[in-house]
């Protein structure tokens, strides 16, 4: 009984700072929760972590809608699949997410692994843009992730699939690329 009133100001206390964050808006929000849906509509969505961190292409003026690109043609004896998204960034860097591939068809259900850019093979890049040159990180046949493809809508001209991957520099940094998604229509 004689800590029954320490513990009533302990839960009062607790009480009073839980209301305290609610009516200051103090939520942490889930980068998780930023992307777009994994959908399978042809919505021209994408979106992923960059080292936990959302990104999703946004608009760059009025003018022009998001920074998205899906192409999924036969060229050159292969198929090529190229999906990218991108974004200019208020201090004036350029970031983009691609993720590809040489001279390989697709098919839904298909798990593709990133590999070092070549004929046959799957790839992906995180570049950065800024006034100082250029920043890229690539896969390669030892770091790498994979791509899986969810939907191929040939008559529609859909694509949708899941992606992650690890990405190295020249100078061995390491970007990390996680819960990766897209929902495109390609052009041919």
């Amino acid at each position: 009984m004689k800590n029954l009133p320490l513990f009533i100001l302990i839960i009062f206390s607790l009480t009073l700072l839980s209301s305290s964050c609610k009516k200051h808006g103090i939520h942490p929000v889930s980068q998780l929760s930023l992307l777009p849906p994994a959908t399978q509509t042809g919505a021209n969505t994408f979106g992923c972590l960059v080292n936990g961190q959302a990104f999703v292409p946004k608009n760059r003026n009025i003018l022009e809608g998001p920074d998205l690109q899906c192409n999924y043609i036969y060229t050159a004896g292969g198929y090529h699949l190229t999906v990218a998204g991108g974004n200019k960034n208020g201090d004036g860097t350029l970031t983009g997410v691609i993720v590809a591939t040489d001279s390989l068809a697709i098919a839904p259900g298909q798990t593709l692994t990133f590999k070092t850019f070549a004929p046959g093979n799957a790839d992906a890049s995180y570049t950065l843009y800024s006034i100082t040159g250029e920043n890229q990180y690539t896969t390669n046949n030892t770091i790498s992730g994979q791509l899986i493809i969810t939907k191929l809508d040939s008559i529609r001209q859909i694509v949708s699939g899941t992606f992650y991957f690890n990405a190295v520099n020249s100078t061995g940094k390491i970007v990390k690329i996680s819960d990766g998604r897209f929902d495109m229509l390609y052009t041919r």
